[in-house]
């Protein structure tokens, strides 16, 4: 794979940048695809991996029992709800556009898998707010190439790939051996990083098994 995602994610921070920016206030409180959260939840959860120092982390798992999953989700929470909409944008312009801060726990993160994220998390403001974009061809492509990499407890792509061809039917793409999946590159991704509303833009003869196999995860 021969991609820069060091660049690709960047410019995806900038693209998210965009978004915030043009939120309407009510919209930072809409829900997202990501469930129990709200749009605002998921800019918190990248800002804290992106800023929260070490030290600071680390006592916050403790608070949180050592529960890397739902601790990861109730600091997200905590962190959008201690932040009024125009502090979480103002962290976004300076600590992630202008500085382009990794001192979080985002540091651990291997620039393909953080790429996946945060694609992935863009979409999930922008689907449920009706805000569709055109996301740059090679962007996805190289967040596509990624997929059988990206396993952890927190986030994995890999094990639902696992056992399928998958086919972009907008771009000139595909990986895996095994029954059919074919879609969108968009919706691909999703659907890799388990986000069941995309199952809708998908076809193939291995959509049923692929659906089923991702309910048991």
């Amino acid at each position: 794979m021969d991609h820069d995602y060091r660049t690709l994610l960047w410019d995806e921070v900038d693209d998210i940048g965009a978004l915030l920016h043009d939120l309407e206030r009510q919209e930072w409180d809409a829900p997202s695809l990501c469930e129990g959260w709200r749009v605002r939840d998921v800019v918190g959860h990248m800002e804290y991996g992106h800023t929260r120092h070490l030290g600071g982390a680390a006592l916050d798992l403790v608070r949180q029992r050592f529960d890397l999953v739902a601790g990861s989700s109730a600091l997200s929470v905590e962190w959008a709800t201690r932040h009024r909409p125009d502090e979480l944008l103002a962290i976004w312009d300076h600590d992630l556009v202008e500085v382009r801060t990794r001192r979080g726990v985002s540091r651990f993160v291997k620039w393909p898998a953080a790429l996946v994220d945060h694609l992935i998390h863009h979409q999930d403001m922008r689907r449920p707010l009706g805000r569709a974009r055109t996301i740059p061809p090679e962007r996805l492509r190289a967040a596509l190439d990624a997929l059988g990499l990206i396993h952890s407890p927190l986030f994995d792509t890999r094990d639902r790939v696992e056992g399928f061809r998958l086919v972009a039917t907008d771009l000139d793409w595909s990986r895996g051996a095994g029954p059919e999946v074919a879609g969108p590159a968009e919706a691909l991704l999703l659907a890799a990083g388990g986000r069941s509303v995309a199952y809708a833009d998908l076809d193939g003869a291995g959509l049923a098994a692929f659906v089923g196999a991702a309910s048991l995860r």
